[in-house]
This record gives structure tokens, C-alpha cells and sequence, in this order.
């Protein structure tokens, strides 16, 4: 089997990133990371719905503790 030298490596690229958000956002609260990540710009569909389906899910994990009256993260 002969190995191809790779022009992109998309583990690399991946984890570069997971570290950089990871910095951003370390010590934000769910409340900061929903406004954080609903700062950035998108401009791929997919990663904009995966950005506004996270942030319904924060508005009712939200709404759900008020409810409970347990304390939030």
C-alpha cells in the first residue's frame, strides 16, 4: 500500500480549533457561551443550525431549572 503525502490534515485542523473554542470559552457560563457562540459569524447553513438548535436547547435547559428552582450551571 502506498501512502499519499496529505496537502490538509482535518484531525489536526480539528483539534487546533476544539482548543481555540475550548480558550474562548473556558469559564463562561452556559448563558456566556450561548451568547458567545451566537456571536460568531457562520456563514455554512449546516454549523448556523447547529448553532441555533444548541441555543433552544440552552433557552429550555434555562427555563427548566427556573421551573425546578435547581441552580443552573
Amino acid at each position: 500500500m502506498t501512502r499519499t503525502k496529505k496537502s490538509f490534515d482535518a484531525v489536526a485542523m480539528m483539534r487546533a480549533t476544539r482548543d481555540k473554542v475550548s480558550t474562548d470559552i473556558e469559564g463562561m457560563t452556559l448563558q456566556q457561551e450561548l451568547a458567545w457562540l451566537a456571536s460568531q459569524d457562520l456563514s455554512d447553513p449546516f454549523l448556523r443550525r447547529l448553532r441555533d438548535g444548541a441555543a433552544q436547547q440552552g433557552v429550555a435547559a434555562a427555563s427548566a431549572t427556573r421551573r425546578s428552582g435547581s441552580p443552573g450551571r
